[in-house]
């Protein structure tokens, strides 16, 4: 079974983690990339969330970019959906697509149909599993066929599991495969889903 180390932005700040919208201070998109948050309780001041205004309604086409401060080869995302002391996880993202990029510009640009100097990865699972119905930890994990470092990576979140108004995400992080370069021979295949700790 393969190994892997998560990778951090440079800092928990919304310099290097952007989304499309946000619902203010408690829901910016570093919460959901910053490992010393809590997973569990209260989603305020732990998850991301899109602007919850309803005006327009942000539960569709919102872009998560994360800075990881120089070029890594990224092999998996470890996520923990959205919820709110267990409830409220019709609000977590659904459907999405996976994105590398080494241009500053495209990690500044947050317009969702807006793909310049993107390249698109192919990830084993594109739909985020909903979050357990209780207030526990739940990670789920989708795997990235990639072979090439990127510095900026972008999640394309299409929609959530049927909750009004907005996106929540409780965790994000991206994580390289232990022992894995891009002149290696090891390649995995097929859906895995690991229930194990995150490094």
């Amino acid at each position: 079974m393969a190994a892997y180390t998560s990778q951090y932005p440079t800092a928990q700040s919304a310099t290097y983690v952007k989304s499309t919208t946000d619902s203010g201070a408690s829901f910016l998109a570093h919460l959901a990339t910053d490992p010393t948050k809590s997973l569990t309780g209260t989603r305020a001041g732990t998850s991301w969330a899109s602007d919850s205004d309803g005006v327009p309604d942000c539960s569709t086409n919102q872009r998560f970019h994360i800075d990881l401060g120089s070029g890594k080869i990224i092999r998996r995302i470890y996520y923990e959906n959205g919820h709110h002391f267990g409830l409220s996880s019709d609000q977590g993202g659904k459907n999405f697509t996976f994105w590398g990029s080494n241009s500053a510009t495209a990690f500044a640009e947050l317009i969702y149909a807006t793909d310049t100097d993107w390249t698109q990865l192919t990830i084993d699972d594109s739909q985020l599993d909903q979050h357990a119905a209780s207030d526990v930890v739940d990670p789920k994990y989708s795997v990235v066929t990639n072979t090439i470092s990127y510095r900026y990576y972008a999640l394309k979140i299409a929609d959530n599991w049927g909750g009004s108004n907005f996106q929540n995400i409780r965790r994000i992080v991206l994580q390289t495969e232990d022992g894995f370069s891009s002149g290696s021979n090891m390649r995995y295949g097929g859906r895995r889903r690991y229930r194990l700790g995150v490094r």
